[in-house]
């Protein structure tokens, strides 16, 4: 984490909210993992866990049935384990309880959630998590800060996050990854896929620019958070 993200993480941590999460979302039914993520207080199995869980989000639910606009307008919402409540008029059902039992677990029980309007179909989402709850007049505040807050982690995020769905990684892509993950080099990885060294090569450094990482290490570490990876 680099000294400007550290220094908004510890905004919001002084307002209550000590873990964020950016996700850089395509408006697609498809496209069941995001196109990128970024977790800041949080630790590498709760952003991974995350990933693996975002086709059981409610809101994420909410949005693709058009209840939920892709605007602006913060959403802040209370986990008690039974039930999401979002604002005072809106309460999610108890089938929700397996993943608010989870966020629980994580130390998550006040959230404030917004997004930002992106080109492609795309948009940013910005959580922000509380381990307790707030008098409404502290999440008010709370809100207006964090609105500020997450637009300043955006325009620091979003120029080197991908562009579009070419920036997911092709099957062959995946393949390469895979036996990367199992300990290949480049000239087995040829042999199993039965293609020359070159285009294996060619195909790893497209998936290292896809991830945005520089080694095998990163680029398996980076394939697991987004659930490419088992």
């Amino acid at each position: 984490m680099d000294a400007g993200a550290a220094q908004l993480l510890s905004d919001a941590h002084g307002l209550g909210f000590d873990k964020c999460l950016y996700v850089l979302e395509v408006l697609d039914d498809n496209a069941q993992v995001p196109l990128q993520a970024v977790g800041m207080g949080l630790t590498a199995e709760h952003s991974s866990e995350f990933i693996k869980r975002v086709p059981q989000d409610p809101l994420r639910r909410m949005l693709a049935r058009g209840e939920i606009p892709i605007g602006n307008t913060p959403i802040t919402y209370e986990n008690n384990g039974k039930t999401l409540s979002i604002g005072s008029d809106h309460k999610l059902s108890v089938t929700d309880v397996s993943l608010l039992r989870w966020c629980l677990s994580q130390g998550v029980r006040t959230g404030v959630n917004f997004r930002i309007p992106m080109s492609q179909r795309r948009y940013a989402s910005l959580n922000f998590y509380s381990a307790g709850t707030h008098n409404l007049h502290d999440l008010n505040n709370a809100v207006q800060a964090l609105f500020l807050i997450g637009h300043r982690i955006h325009a620091m995020l979003e120029p080197n996050l991908p562009r579009g769905r070419d920036d997911f990684l092709s099957a062959r892509e995946l393949e390469c990854l895979e036996w990367i993950a199992r300990g290949l080099g480049n000239r087995q990885i040829a042999e199993m896929l039965g293609l020359s060294v070159d285009t294996v090569k060619e195909y790893i450094q497209g998936l290292f620019r896809k991830l945005n990482v520089g080694s095998r290490a990163q680029a398996v570490s980076r394939a697991h958070m987004l659930s490419y990876l088992e």
